[in-house]
């Protein structure tokens, strides 16, 4: 994974993603306990897997399991389904 995401602050650049209060709240529950399981590098790298598939055009599912309750992932674009 090159540098730019292995030092990127990706708490600010999800919470960039929110447009609402609503998503705001959320997204600040959600990385709360993202933060307390010490996951944030797995949601850099998140980022950086779901970037490099939209940069070759690679398809991947709609959404699977208990992901899809995850505002942060969506925001991610890991799956399309919006759970607000």
């Amino acid at each position: 994974m090159p540098d730019e995401y292995k030092t990127m602050d990706i708490a600010q650049w999800i919470l960039d993603q929110c447009t609402t209060d609503v998503e705001l709240q959320r997204v600040g529950r959600e990385l709360l306990l993202f933060q307390e399981r010490d996951l944030f590098d797995l949601l850099r790298y998140l980022k950086y897997l779901v970037d490099v598939m939209k940069e070759n055009n690679v398809i991947w599912g709609v959404g699977r399991g208990s992901s899809v309750a995850s505002y942060v992932l969506y925001l991610l674009g890991v799956h399309r389904i919006d759970s607000l």
